[in-house]
């Protein structure tokens, strides 16, 4: 899906020809490299994540976070600055951030004595998830800094899809094989429809992130992009409230509601940040 993006990158800027991209290859190496990679680890981890603690969690958990690290990390190797509305920004989505970690803690004794680890695998995927998109988007930022945003994206959507392959090929190759061997024909054309279906929703919503991004920009984008956090948590409380479908849910709901509701109010005041004095720059 993300060499699909890729190419319709490329078919909405006639103006990029091949020899251009391969530019980018040849010119920013390092960068590059290191934006698809952290790019395919944020990708992997966070499906990994989602099979082992569901979207909901793992949304309220990446989401906040993700742009945290992005302010604190470009703040550190950017040397951005870094005022009052940004620190309360991050401060109201971290404690959003650990607000959805206590949500696997039913009640207070729980989290007075846990029998269990606070934070599952599932949950240290998501962190990783973030961490990687985090680092993707600065490194994103250095080239778009030399090159053009199309040959970017279409460049580092390339790479990362191809690692991310190589991560399915070593990770679950015998998996793969295994499981393929004991299906029937019409079981397998089956799992493939399905495997189709579920591909093409994320990417729709990269290829309309990459739109947005050109349209009405990244503060805008990303406020929208920002509301999945709620959504995602109320659409799988009310599918497994009426029965339709069986999901991955916190302990603690109210408090998983809390945490993306703080979550999503501290994208906002970072996203907003960046909205207004861009708006002011123009008009200036």
């Amino acid at each position: 899906m993300l060499l699909l993006v890729r190419f319709f990158l490329l078919q909405r800027e006639k103006k990029v020809a091949i020899r251009r991209e391969v530019v980018i290859f040849s010119q920013s190496t390092k960068n590059l490299i290191l934006t698809s990679l952290s790019l395919a680890v944020g990708v992997f981890s966070w499906y990994d994540s989602i099979g082992r603690v569901g979207a909901s969690k793992e949304i309220i958990l990446a989401g906040p976070l993700e742009v945290v690290l992005i302010v604190i990390l470009a703040r550190i190797i950017l040397k951005e600055k870094l005022d009052k509305i940004y620190v309360t920004g991050c401060t109201v989505a971290i404690t959003g951030f650990f607000m959805a970690i206590l949500s696997n803690m039913s009640s207070i004794d729980t989290l007075q004595n846990p029998t269990s680890a606070i934070l599952s695998l599932g949950d240290i995927e998501a962190i990783i998830s973030a961490f990687g998109f985090a680092i993707a988007v600065l490194f994103l930022t250095k080239l778009v800094s030399v090159h053009s945003s199309i040959e970017v994206a279409g460049a580092a959507l390339f790479l990362a899809g191809l690692i991310i392959f190589g991560f399915l090929i070593l990770f679950y190759f015998y998996e793969i094989v295994g499981s393929i061997s004991e299906l029937s024909t019409s079981e397998i054309a089956k799992t493939l429809g399905i495997l189709i279906l579920f591909s093409v929703l994320p990417f729709i919503g990269a290829l309309s992130y990459a739109v947005g991004l050109s349209k009405i920009g990244a503060a805008l984008t990303g406020t929208i992009g920002a509301s999945s956090i709620l959504i995602t948590l109320a659409a799988q409380i009310l599918l497994r409230e009426y029965g339709l479908m069986s999901s991955y849910l916190p302990e603690n709901i109210i408090l998983a509601i809390l945490g993306a509701i703080l979550g999503f109010m501290g994208i906002l005041i970072v996203h907003m940040h960046d909205y207004y004095f861009s708006t002011i720059d123009k008009k200036s």
